[in-house]
């Protein structure tokens, strides 16, 4: 079985976490080498307890947690890519499947932060928000390009105003709009300077009607009507 998942790791094709430097001698030092990447106690607790309680050893475990270390060296959000590990343990998964799948979450990551800084290189306070919910985005199928299209907009780069227009084109991919749907509504939310309040509710109104069936063209006919009016 172990010898098949490393198999995996090396065809998977995508860049993984660097090796694990100064290794933990126990349990305890692990537990310290989590909570300096800004993980709360009980979640280090509580994944820790799991990884115990699956036989793996420190070493393992370690290496499991191997993208967050990478992550904190590369300034990305390490509590994204510790909620994808979290996420796999709840669910008994294989740790090297675990592994994989936060491995392409670093990636993501890696990805979401190129995008972002392509137009903004320097990395406001709330970079780190923004990169997160770009991962999520792209995890959730919307393309590369909508989302640079989105960025490099003029007008000024406002990270409150992007992070809930990236959230909202997260949500609407999810619910079956294409890529070029998606944007559309990204960047009508975008240009008309809405609250996150006014951005959610947009997302509300787009929902519930593609839910009933309704065509995106007849939903986009009346949306600002009905959104204004709310």
């Amino acid at each position: 079985m172990r010898s098949s998942w490393m198999i995996a790791l090396l065809l998977c094709g995508m860049v993984l976490a660097e090796p694990v430097n100064n290794p933990s001698r126990d349990w305890k030092a692990l537990r310290a080498k989590n909570l300096e990447m800004g993980l709360s106690d009980e979640r280090v607790e509580e994944a820790i307890g799991v990884c115990r309680s699956s036989g793996l050893t420190v070493v393992e475990a370690e290496d499991l947690f191997s993208p967050v270390y990478a992550a904190k060296a590369e300034h990305l959000p390490t509590d994204c890519i510790f909620l994808k590990i979290e996420e796999g343990l709840a669910k008994g998964a294989p740790w090297e499947m675990v592994h994989l799948a936060a491995d392409k979450r670093l990636n993501c990551l890696r990805r979401a932060d190129e995008l972002i800084t392509a137009v903004r290189q320097n990395r406001g306070g709330q970079h780190a928000h923004l990169v997160s919910h770009t991962c999520m985005a792209l995890e959730s199928g919307l393309s590369e390009e909508s989302l640079s299209a989105l960025f490099s907009k003029p007008g000024g780069f406002r990270y409150g105003r992007l992070i809930h227009v990236v959230e909202a084109g997260e949500s609407l991919k999810l619910a079956g709009l294409s890529s070029e749907q998606t944007l559309q509504i990204m960047n009508e939310c975008h240009d008309r300077n809405l609250t996150g309040a006014e951005i959610f509710r947009v997302v509300d109104v787009l929902k519930a009607g593609l839910r009933t069936g309704t065509d995106f063209n007849m939903l986009h006919s009346t949306l600002w009507a009905q959104t204004d009016s709310l």
